[in-house]
């Protein structure tokens, strides 16, 4: 396959992944059937009041039997601030929960199910600490394996010197 040929077909697939992209944040709040942020700071929560909802938040402050969480909009400005009964996971403040359960008033909400997406604010820098090294060890064993050839804009199998070079194998019959 000739240079080209491999370009043209590289930004065509690009632009159809950068198409796709635009059109599912687009249409993304439209298809979620959990109010976001931005729904509950134009409307207030008192519409969803009796309803089930999921709903995402930083950890304010913890007591023994409740925890106080913000739902924030796309800016991160505060949209909702949630008292969460019925949590059954240590978290600490600053952390992450995600809230799936019923909103008794606009500012109490029983939790049924939460998930703990990071139990305090270092949690996040481990995740991505954590990500970039394997990141690192996969790519460096891919070129340890691999060789770019510029001229043929291409991946080839790297060899040893152990390896015969191409044009040294003989083929039978």
């Amino acid at each position: 396959m000739c240079l080209a040929s491999r370009i043209t077909i590289t930004i065509i697939l690009l632009t159809t992944l950068g198409g796709l992209c635009v059109h599912y944040d687009t249409t993304y709040d439209e298809n979620w059937p959990h109010p976001p942020g931005e729904q509950l700071q134009k409307q207030s929560p008192e519409p969803f009041v009796g309803e089930r909802v999921l709903l995402f938040g930083e950890v304010q402050t913890v007591n023994a039997d409740a925890i106080t969480i913000h739902v924030t909009d796309d800016n991160d400005n505060v949209a909702a601030e949630l008292e969460v009964t019925g949590i059954e996971d240590h978290v600490k403040p600053g952390g992450v929960v995600q809230v799936y359960g019923v909103l008794e008033s606009k500012t109490k909400l029983h939790a049924e199910q939460t998930v703990v997406v990071n139990r305090d604010p270092s949690a996040t820098i481990y995740k991505l600490g954590v990500s970039v090294a394997g990141l690192l060890l996969a790519v460096a064993y891919f070129f340890r394996q691999w060789q770019i050839d510029f001229q043929k804009l291409a991946f080839k199998p790297r060899t040893t010197k152990h390896d015969p070079e191409p044009e040294e194998v003989h083929h039978r019959g």
